[in-house]
């Protein structure tokens, strides 16, 4: 699916909204130690300067490396990402690698811009802290009462955030372009606020993780979670860019779980042969002979054929999809739902049985007519008398008769053949004999039974999905980066104290067993509360679907998996930290300002 230019600005306020989370995490993460450092340099050397203009410069540095190796990545990513869709067989236009002007101009100016604006928070804080405190050997006092504000302001934005939603979900709003820019701003801005909120979530989801640790490895686990409960803000920025890729792979997986349960109970619903024969792209059509020799076949009792093409109906924007069957073979093969007049059986030449969803959707009731301008050009006039539910939209917005898609769409060929096997006949052989037909002479169909046609359903649907995990990978690679940063710094702040820790007995495989636990508490908050937040936007994005036949489903062992992936990104992440802690020299460690 496109998306159209609507929606395109949401599209780039996206990219910059991740690219501000994976910026904080590192501005935010150096502010606290860096700041300090700063005053106690300006202090001793008496300079004048103020220290944010130290911060300033220093992040501008930042801003201007990390854009420059930025774009260079991106340069060299690009031939990845395009052998990456042509390995789930999506052949994108390809003129080779070009780099635009535009595109160096637009990534330095806002790599720099973001890493400017996150670092104003510390740069004002820095103006605040007095010489005597920079040259004191405790930690800078945290300030509470700006805490509870941010605070606040993280509840607002998660209220705000939802209630936007809501408004493009179930508002009425008749463009889909503002629908969906209403829904991606209230996703943005409740990411925002749960991880502007989400310090004060620290200490109790720490203990939840960090228990299990605890009991199974003592004192090093106990550690490794009172580490991470020691600076709530710095362990919930470091998480949240994890947060963020674990909540929209959260919601893929469930979301993609009730569209394959919905599409397996549509097809068991609505196919009731036993064979169905349709191309092996599962949308193009088939050559009409299919239905004819299929039903030659020996054992095979009865055929009838799908058919599809599309149409523009009088006073509706767009074209419409729908579907053409015999009324006369359709029993027994294919079983319509109907929720309110006549089914497709029932169709006479100049009539049509709709979809309710569609019906519902553009005020269309039964015994209202319906001008079409089919693909040949004809301006036809149909009478609705019947509406159907079709959960898994296999038959578009309308259903005509076989006769009336061949004389006035002039579609003279087949989307899908549904045969049924004869009373008696042994199904498997005859199965067999309806695949080796399909094969030898029409190469481009193939024949299933009904649980072959959801395993298909299901793959392509996986396929698409796997492309999508790929993708967001890149979040979950970037937020290890953000977890080894932090680890990193935390390691120097707590030189000293790793050096007492070493004296007192704990061994090297201690200490590196204790970095790497902190880094699997850090990893998993985020997992937690991105998991959480992908199945609440799951919910709610599934409810005015649920008329539609969607069915919410939870794949409960996908999302375990995921908290166990994302332990097991933390467990990566703190090889490097947790080595070089390890051998910190003990004598240097304790004498160590």
């Amino acid at each position: 699916m496109l998306i159209g230019h609507e929606a395109s600005w949401l599209d780039v306020a996206g990219r910059i909204l991740i690219a501000l989370f994976f910026l904080w995490v590192t501005i935010t993460n150096l502010s606290a130690a860096r700041i300090k450092d700063h005053i106690e340099r300006l202090t001793l050397y008496k300079a004048p300067q103020p220290a944010a203009l130290f911060w300033i410069g220093e992040a501008l540095a930042i801003g201007v490396i990390g854009s420059v190796l930025g774009l260079a990545g991106g340069l060299a990513f690009a031939p990845a990402i395009n052998a990456l869709f042509e390995s789930f067989q999506i052949d994108l236009p390809n003129t080779g690698t070009v780099l635009a002007t535009r595109t160096i101009i637009v990534a330095l100016c806002v790599g720099i811009l973001i890493t400017l604006v996150s670092a104003l928070s510390p740069a004002l804080r820095a103006t605040r802290v007095t010489p005597m405190a920079a040259l004191l050997e405790g930690e800078l006092p945290e300030a509470r009462r700006r805490s509870r504000i941010v605070s606040a302001l993280g509840v607002l934005l998660v209220v705000l955030g939802i209630v936007l939603v809501c408004i493009g979900l179930f508002g009425g709003i008749e463009s889909s372009g503002s629908a969906a820019s209403l829904m991606g701003g209230g996703a943005a801005a409740t990411l925002f606020g749960v991880a502007i909120f989400s310090p004060r979530l620290v200490r109790p989801l720490a203990s939840v993780a960090g228990r299990p640790m605890e009991a199974l490895r003592g004192l090093t686990g106990r550690l490794a979670r009172e580490n991470a409960m020691r600076k709530p803000g710095r362990t919930a920025a470091t998480a949240a860019a994890l947060m963020i890729g674990l909540a929209l792979v959260s919601f893929v997986t469930v979301f993609a779980a009730g569209i394959s349960d919905s599409v397996d109970n549509a097809v068991d619903t609505l196919f009731e042969g036993d064979l169905v024969v349709q191309n092996q792209d599962g949308f193009s059509p088939i050559p009409a002979d299919v239905a004819d020799d299929v039903g030659s076949v020996d054992g095979v009792e009865r055929t009838t054929t799908l058919g599809y093409s599309s149409a523009k109906v009088s006073g509706l924007s767009g074209e419409e999809r729908i579907a053409g069957v015999d009324p006369d073979g359709v029993e027994g093969l294919i079983d319509f739902e109907v929720t309110d007049g006549s089914g497709p059986e029932d169709l006479a030449r100049n009539q049509v049985v709709i979809d309710r969803a569609f019906g519902d959707s553009e005020g269309i009731d039964i015994g209202d007519e319906l001008d079409v301008l089919t693909p040949t050009g004809d301006q036809v006039t149909y009478e609705v008398i019947g509406e159907v539910k079709d959960n898994a939209d296999f038959l578009g917005s309308f259903i005509v008769t076989s006769d009336a898609l061949r004389d006035d769409f002039g579609y003279n060929q087949a989307g899908a053949v549904v045969a049924s096997v004869a009373e008696g006949s042994d199904v498997d052989a005859t199965e067999a004999r309806v695949k080796e037909l399909v094969d030898a002479r029409y190469p481009i169909a193939e024949a299933m039974n009904t649980q072959e046609l959801k395993e298909t359903q299901r793959e392509q649907l996986n396929g698409l999905l796997g492309l999508i995990y790929a993708l967001l990978a890149l979040a979950v690679i970037v937020s290890i980066f953000g977890i080894v940063n932090t680890l990193a710094l935390s390691i120097h702040e707590r030189t000293r104290e790793l050096g007492l820790l070493r004296a007192i007995g704990m061994s090297r495989s201690q200490v590196r067993r204790m970095v790497r636990y902190e880094a699997v508490i850090t990893a998993l908050i985020g997992a937690i509360l991105g998991s959480i937040l992908g199945i609440v936007f799951s919910i709610l994005i599934s409810r005015p679907l649920a008329d539609e036949g969607f069915e919410l489903s939870f794949p409960v062992g996908s999302l375990v998996i995921l908290l166990l992936l994302a332990a097991l990104a933390g467990v990566l992440a703190a090889i490097g930290p947790a080595r070089r802690a390890s051998r910190l020299d003990v004598l240097e460690s304790l004498a160590y300002e």
